[in-house]
């Protein structure tokens, strides 16, 4: 069970996704539909800004307080009109429990607005029992530049 934590949470990391084809389709479900709320495990807090032309990154922070055991981080972000538009992750041992992460959103396939995000945190109890739970949501706003 070990391996697949950090299989899923290897690939989180290797998501940092550039924004260009537009929302997730239908065919891939929500990754956090289903998730117990536990906010106590952790945070993400998105950064206001503004949303640059072309492609650039943006940062985010987070905080992990996980029960006991190895954890994993997936980090989903949401813009305005649209499903998960970024993703990214952290694995215990190779990252700290609390920090800053970036994602790379392009324009002008997203706008400016109010964004969302979000966590999975899964952990490991070293006997292949995985809890799952997701973080509180966070809004903020990326605007648009000024002309």
């Amino acid at each position: 069970m070990l391996r697949s934590i950090v299989g899923a949470a290897a690939a989180a990391t290797t998501l940092s996704l550039t924004v260009g084809t537009g929302p997730v389709s239908a065919h891939h479900p929500d990754p956090l539909e289903g998730v117990p709320y536990h906010p106590e495990w952790g945070s993400v807090t998105g950064h206001p800004g503004v949303l640059k032309r072309g492609c650039h990154s943006y940062r985010f922070s987070y905080t992990v307080t996980p029960p006991d055991g190895i954890w994993a981080v997936e980090v989903f972000i949401s813009a305005p009109g649209f499903k998960h538009v970024a993703a990214g992750g952290f694995l215990d041992g190779y990252d700290p429990k609390a920090g800053v992460g970036t994602y790379k959103l392009c324009t002008p396939t997203v706008r400016h607005g109010r964004f969302r995000i979000e966590a999975k945190i899964s952990v490991d109890d070293g006997s292949g029992d995985i809890q799952e739970g997701r973080t509180a949501t966070d809004f903020y706003r990326l605007r648009r530049p000024h002309h």
